[in-house]
Order: C-alpha cells, then structure tokens, then sequence
C-alpha cells in the first residue's frame, strides 16, 4: 500500500512542477480555455503512465516473490 501512496505523491509533484512550467512558457495570447484542454490532456496521460507502471511493477514484484 505504501508504494501506491508513494506514487501518487510522486504523480501530484511531478504533474504541478510540470504544469507551472509550462504556465511559464505559455505567451500572453493564449486562451485560458487552451491551456485548461492541454492541462487535462497531460493530466490524462500522467494518470494512465502511473497506473501502468504500476500495474508493471507490480507484476514483476509477484514475479519475482512468487
């Protein structure tokens, strides 16, 4: 259970470090609507790496200790 509570955290800091980066870069012209539908998408792709990594590592933690 400690590992899942561990990646989540992971997951949160290093999803709000990325997205102030890139509210960093954006350029003053663009739309907040742009942004928010580009904020949910790598929100979406974040979500579906940490579940599959875990899943991964998972596996390989059974694997591995029978």
């Amino acid at each position: 259970m400690g590992i899942f509570v561990l990646g989540g955290i992971v997951f949160i800091v290093a999803f709000a470090l990325f997205k102030v980066s890139a509210f960093r870069k954006t350029k003053s012209n663009e739309t907040w609507l742009k942004i928010t539908v580009v904020g949910l998408v790598d929100y979406v792709v974040l979500i579906a790496g940490t579940i599959g990594t875990g899943i991964l590592f998972q596996t390989l933690y059974s694997l591995g200790h029978g």
